[in-house]
């Protein structure tokens, strides 16, 4: 059953939700992350590049879950229909590809306009086990933002912003080779000065009719200091179709301004 509630949590994720602009610096993150539900317990280590080029107007990221370790109960793996007999094991995962082109620069009168075209590539493994889905997919979604002053001794500016989209993934079904999905998703992130917050909802919603709707809360904080070396710390829970609390830790370095820039 190729549908996000009944996989791995890294088979068929909810994309970030993006604000309307991204960071105009080349960086590595490498980040562990721990899922639990009732039934699969799942820890996993990510890997990502960003690099802006074009002035900081557009950036191609490479985003790849390296190492998963799962562990499902006899229930779990029944329900899946998984061919995993102890329900233990180890995969890897898909690599994303993901475009950013900054449509509108954003300014003090106007909000900031960001497109991203992400590529899910057929080189996730384990799909005996349900852990991944060994075939590719895609997404497209506009995002909006504008960041706004809080002359606040805590909080120095906020910044409201909503995305809206499509995904899309092939399904093992003879039916409809494919699902077919409104994507979206919205937040509001906070400038401490040396640390930034974020909580966002983001989601999408599929036609199939087969707990195919996820969508989730998400949760951040991340030292934003005049360093080359930051932190974040994340959170994640379900809201619907949804199985897994995720927490998890990312530790990002920066390399420098993008390609192009004065």
């Amino acid at each position: 059953n190729f549908s996000p509630y009944y996989m791995g949590p890294d088979a068929l994720p909810v994309p970030l939700a993006m604000s309307g602009y991204f960071e105009p610096e080349t960086r590595v993150e490498l980040g562990a992350g721990a899922h639990f539900s009732e039934g699969d317990d799942t820890q996993d280590l990510r890997t990502a590049l960003h690099v802006p080029f074009a002035g900081g107007r557009v950036a191609m990221q490479l985003d790849w879950m390296a190492l998963e370790h799962y562990r499902m109960d006899t229930v779990t793996r029944d329900e899946r229909h998984a061919r995993d007999r102890d329900g233990t094991g180890t995969s890897t995962g898909d690599v994303y590809i993901n475009t950013l082109v900054q449509v509108l620069p954003e300014r003090a009168d106007r909000v900031g306009l960001l497109l991203r075209v992400r590529l899910k590539t057929a080189s996730g493994g384990n799909l005996e086990a349900a852990r991944h889905t060994d075939a590719p997919g895609y997404s497209f979604d506009l995002s909006v933002g504008h960041w706004r002053p809080a002359h606040k001794a805590w909080l120095e500016r906020w910044r409201p912003f909503a995305m809206l989209g499509f995904l899309v993934y092939q399904t093992n079904r003879t039916d409809y080779y494919q699902n077919d999905c409104l994507l979206f998703g919205g937040g509001l992130l906070a400038d401490h000065g040396r640390w930034r917050s974020e909580v966002s909802v983001a989601g999408y919603m599929g036609y199939l009719d087969q707990d195919d709707r996820p969508i989730v809360f998400r949760a951040s904080l991340e030292t934003d200091r005049d360093a080359r070396i930051d932190h974040r710390f994340g959170l994640q829970g379900p809201l619907k179709d949804w199985r897994y609390m995720t927490v998890g830790y990312t530790v990002c370095c920066r390399l420098g301004s993008a390609i192009g820039a004065d």
